[in-house]
């Protein structure tokens, strides 16, 4: 079992979707399918996905996945969604820089710093990760000079202007026409 997500292609921003729980009550029961467009009608329908059983181990969905979820699907609404894993959206590996996760313990790429977490400097950046218990995995890689293509990339993102934004939504959606 891998992580799943719902992303926005439009915007290149993605939510953590529950993991087996999205799994169980979104991709078994049909209302979802693997790298294929999300109607967010549906997921939004689905009353056993949004009202686990009230447990301590089930406080993470109510309390930080579910209302990420939410939000990230009304904010997305009219534009090109996907359900899957990072290999059912990212175009490539190298691909994964110019994205951004939100909500539920988002993965830390140079868009979530500047678009986020409001940072200017790379020395902001180092410092945040220097503080943090976990190191993101692509922080501490030698290989393909990952490390300087993330820096290069926060970067690019200062430099366009992109830090006044602090959106997740910065892109046009494609509305969809619907026929009566």
């Amino acid at each position: 079992m891998t992580n799943l997500y719902f992303a926005c292609t439009d915007c290149k921003v993605y939510v953590d979707a529950g993991y087996r729980w999205a799994s169980w009550w979104l991709e078994e029961t049909g209302i979802v399918k693997r790298g294929r467009p999300v109607s967010v009608e549906l997921v939004l329908g689905a009353r056993e996905y949004w009202t686990p059983i009230e447990t301590d181990s089930a406080d993470w969905l109510y309390s930080e996945v579910l209302p990420s979820v939410r939000r990230f699907l009304e904010e997305h609404r009219c534009h090109c969604l996907v359900f899957g894993n990072t290999s059912e959206f990212l175009a490539s590996d190298a691909d994964f820089l110019d994205w951004m996760q939100v909500g539920f313990l988002p993965l830390l790429l140079p868009r979530y710093f500047v678009e986020r977490l409001g940072f200017k400097t790379w020395d902001q950046v180092a410092s945040f990760i220097a503080r943090q218990d976990s190191k993101p995995w692509w922080w501490m890689l030698d290989w393909d000079d990952l490390h300087l293509k993330a820096r290069h990339k926060f970067q690019e993102l200062i430099d366009s202007g992109n830090a006044a934004k602090k959106s997740g939504c910065n892109s046009n959606p494609r509305f969809r026409l619907s026929r009566s």
